[in-house]
């Protein structure tokens, strides 16, 4: 038996009793605090990882059957990875280019867990600070599924999508334009 060889009667348990009435239906839903601390560790550990360019750390906290990562693209069509190598060569595109920074700005809006799966919701905002001064705002949603596995917890699936368009402000908050850093035209947006 793979670690989540059972995904999916866990997961559609694990919903049903979160979205029944007070989460106890047929007792399938078995709420466990501690394991909700683990998760929301797991999940800042994550986030640290991110900040500091950490790609080992962040491919070692996939589960080995680990099953998808989503991302809204820049051409309105998801982004499907399913192998960590894949994983590896992505992220490296997420990372700031040189002279840059990345704040994020994320937060666990819900994080719910049995003994041995998580399911974290979260919402903010990524901001890249450009070296022309210039800052893109790149509002987000997310919800990932993780699984307690023999080596501790470990996310099994992420999904991030775009909460709103990106935009581009300049160090006054005065929009720009997205790709340029240029003041727009009256009446501009500088979203994407």
């Amino acid at each position: 038996m793979t670690e989540i060889s059972d995904f999916g009667q866990q997961l559609g348990g694990f919903l049903s009793g979160i979205f029944a009435n007070g989460g106890t239906s047929s007792g399938a839903f078995q709420p466990d605090p501690q394991a909700e601390i683990e998760v929301r560790q797991l999940l800042s550990d994550l986030q640290t990882a991110f900040a500091e360019r950490n790609t080992a750390y962040i491919l070692d906290s996939l589960a080995d059957d680990f099953t998808t990562y989503e991302l809204g693209a820049r051409d309105g069509r998801p982004l499907v990875i399913t192998d960590k190598a894949a994983m590896r060569e992505y992220l490296e595109t997420l990372y700031p280019g040189d002279g840059q920074t990345q704040t994020k700005s994320i937060s666990a809006t819900r994080v719910v867990a049995t003994s041995t799966m998580g399911l974290t919701l979260e919402g903010g905002d990524v901001v890249i600070a450009h070296t022309d001064g210039t800052f893109e705002h790149q509002p987000l949603n997310a919800s990932a599924i993780a699984v307690r596995t023999e080596d501790g917890w470990k996310w099994v699936h992420w999904h991030m999508s775009e909460a709103a368009p990106r935009f581009r402000v300049n160090a006054n908050g005065v929009p720009v334009d997205l790709h340029t850093g240029q003041p727009l035209p009256a009446g501009g947006t500088g979203t994407d």
